[in-house]
């Protein structure tokens, strides 16, 4: 007996079993191999169901979600765009918030929260109901917001707010408007009280900077100044003979310039030959330039701020 087809306003959606039955979708039909169930009481074609990405993974939550239900935690930071470790899993569990509310959202793949604040900044991303970024950044605080059990790293908490402070570089270097403004974070964390987290989230503002383009420039940042060294300047601004250019870190008084080469500089030629020139210009401005890679900051800036503290007692005794 040939499969009956889905009614038109259900291909290629998540829907309820509820939506299906007041269609006539009845009980048999739902265990079709040609659906998949991502969660209790939801379905959706399979051949709609292989996109495993954060977005479409809560475009398929949406039905169960009430008006009072919006991602919040690690998951609306993943929506956001907001560095983590660890790296997204397509197995990772999907967070929700419940505002004015006592009963978290319960389900299979589901990390519930509820708060009675209905104060929590909100709104739309493309189809999703999310926590403002702002918001988002307090969440990050809370124990098992990021990984369960345990509370995010002093680091990766600055490296969010860095992100958020800095907007998005463009192909023509200008940047567009940052997700937050220091105000905007400011706010966020008055708003939060006195809950848990809250000095960690004023620590992490005050080392906040911007604009800053990768995790791993907040941490040569951090690190070299828990070595004890003085704070480098994030872009430093060069003028070379080329027009101006911004360096990753620096210390102008000491002509000393830092820059980070991530993946991308070796996956990529024309990055790699971009920033050939981007040294040459550098160093034809006066300038002494360090390239560090990850090895140069993980676990630690130990054997970088050696490096940086003899150049700069160097340069220093001139």
């Amino acid at each position: 007996m040939p499969r009956r087809i889905l009614p038109a306003d259900l291909d290629g959606i998540a829907f309820t079993t509820a939506a299906a039955r007041e269609r006539g979708v009845g009980r048999g039909r739902l265990r079709g191999s040609d659906l998949m169930h991502p969660h209790h009481g939801i379905h959706v074609a399979a051949a709609c169901a292989s996109d495993d990405g954060i977005m479409a993974r809560c475009e398929r939550l949406l039905p169960a979600l009430g008006v009072d239900h919006w991602f919040s935690h690690r998951t609306a930071a993943r929506i956001w765009g907001i560095p983590l470790r660890p790296a997204y899993s397509p197995v990772e569990g999907l967070h929700v918030l419940a505002v004015n509310s006592r009963v978290a959202l319960r389900h299979t793949g589901v990390v519930g929260w509820v708060t009675s604040d209905d104060g929590v900044g909100r709104q739309m991303f493309d189809l999703l109901p999310v926590v403002a970024p702002a918001d988002v950044w307090c969440q990050l605080a809370q124990r098992g917001a990021v990984v369960g059990g345990e509370q995010i790293e002093h680091e990766w908490l600055v490296a969010a707010a860095d992100y958020l402070l800095t907007g998005a570089r463009s192909a023509d270097g200008t940047r567009g408007a940052p997700l937050c403004t220091v105000d905007d974070l400011r706010a966020a964390l008055t708003r939060r009280g006195r809950g848990r987290g809250t000095a960690m989230l004023r620590r992490a503002l005050d080392h906040a900077r911007y604009p800053v383009d990768s995790p791993y420039e907040t941490f040569t940042r951090l690190g070299l100044l828990t070595h004890g060294l003085p704070e480098p300047v994030v872009q430093l601004r060069v003028e070379t003979a080329e027009g101006p250019r911004h360096a990753d870190l620096g210390y102008p008084r000491h002509k000393l310039l830092i820059e980070y080469q991530g993946d991308e500089h070796r996956r990529s030629r024309k990055r790699w030959l971009s920033d050939l020139r981007r040294v040459q210009l550098f160093q034809d401005a006066g300038y002494e330039v360090f390239l560090i890679g990850a090895d140069d900051v993980v676990p630690d800036c130990s054997a970088l701020a050696v490096r940086v503290r003899r150049f700069l007692s160097r340069e220093t005794a001139r």
